[in-house]
């Protein structure tokens, strides 16, 4: 998000205030706004990191209600009582691998619900003063207002079965869970001892390849904040996925190397917050594929669509520490990779280019495919062995 300058943006101010002042029912005098509520606690949340008094990103700050409607290098950050027509809304609706998406795909990302209240906000006439009854119960229901902290004991259960637990953001009660390093072990009997737990703390998942079935997905379709889930190389298949039902918060789901198939595009396009689904190698056709495309905003990335072709690519640094040790033996680290093609460009791997990722060393054609793979491993891991 970006703010401008000059008279432009000056102009811009002043219709925004005008049609706040037109469009924003009387406030209420028994509480405090919905902005101050319900938007600006989204907003401090999910924005003020590179938005807020001290750092101004593309010129933008959202820290008080004057520097919101200042707008930045991009203009208006809402068109009051339009919200498709506002950028804020715009850049949140993005697909995470859109460059102009916000938050940036690397920090925590709102839910569907405070997408839809800032939405609605706007729609209602963006005003800093009114109180908007449907808006504060929706405020109530956020997930980040009702989870509760997690005890010491049941964090120590999972760190004691060497599974990876942390809060999703700093200050956060929420948690992302990742059964990685003991996945080979994992069925249902260990993920619902140590899941059943934490059913309202689990906002991020990784159950991929683990042994869970039936069990372990009926109990995750009732998890209320739950709003990613990583299933890949499990033996899922779409009776067992029928056993997710439709989690409220599930935002993006990965059935990488599943046999989930066409049976399932009911519930998948039932699914009332999904935007992000990896669906590569897995049962689904591709006429169901094409299904699931049509429905509003839903990203589907099967791995049947090319990624664009690179017109320009900056030559990798060299630096002095790269030069080879005298009579020191070849070096081969591409030995002990789990793939012989590169993730991000499909070249062959070259020496010296990998890193571990999930417990696994992942090789590439160069420094840039690695640099690329770093700043969104989800993206590619799917293409790996």
């Amino acid at each position: 998000m970006r703010s401008f300058h000059g008279l432009a943006g000056a102009l811009a101010v002043v219709a925004a205030l005008i049609q706040c002042q037109v469009a924003t029912p009387a406030p209420r005098r028994d509480g405090p706004s919905t902005y101050f509520s319900v938007i600006q606690p989204i907003l401090e949340q999910r924005c003020l990191g590179c938005h807020g008094a001290e750092k101004g990103k593309g010129g933008l700050r959202m820290h008080t209600p004057l520097a919101l409607l200042a707008g930045g290098e991009s203009g208006a950050a809402f068109v009051a009582g339009d919200a498709a027509a506002s950028e804020i809304v715009r850049r949140m609706r993005l697909g995470l691998d859109d460059p102009d998406h916000m938050p940036p795909d690397d920090k925590p990302q709102p839910s569907a619900a405070e997408v839809a209240a800032i939405e609605a906000w706007i729609a209602a006439g963006a005003s800093f003063e009114a109180r908007l009854e449907g808006l504060e119960s929706q405020a109530s229901a956020s997930p980040a207002a009702t989870i509760p902290l997690a005890s010491e004991a049941q964090l120590a259960a999972l760190r004691n079965e060497l599974v990876h637990v942390q809060p999703v953001a700093r200050g956060e009660a929420g948690l992302w869970i990742d059964f990685a390093a003991v996945a080979a072990r994992t069925d249902d009997a260990l993920a619902l001892r140590l899941l059943e737990p934490l059913r309202e703390q689990t906002v991020e998942l990784s159950l991929a390849r683990s042994r869970i079935g039936r069990a372990t997905l009926e109990l995750l379709a009732t998890m209320p904040n739950l709003r990613r889930l990583d299933l890949r190389n499990t033996q899922l298949d779409d009776s067992a996925l029928a056993a997710l039902g439709r989690p409220r918060a599930l935002e993006e789901l990965i059935v990488v190397r599943t046999r989930v198939g066409d049976a399932s595009l009911a519930q998948l396009e039932a699914l009332p917050a999904l935007r992000r689904l990896y669906a590569w190698n897995a049962g689904l056709s591709a006429q169901g594929l094409a299904r699931l495309r049509a429905r509003a905003n839903l990203w589907v990335d099967a791995g049947d669509v090319p990624d664009a072709a690179v017109t320009e690519v900056e030559a990798p640094p060299k630096f002095s520490s790269d030069a080879a040790v005298p009579d020191a033996p070849p070096a081969s680290p591409t030995s002990a990779a789990v793939n012989t093609l590169c993730p991000v460009s499909g070249k062959p791997v070259q020496a010296l280019c990998t890193l571990v990722h999930d417990g696994r060393v992942i090789a590439f054609c160069c420094e840039v495919c690695l640099a690329e793979f770093k700043r969104d491993p989800s993206r590619f891991v799917v293409k790996t062995p």
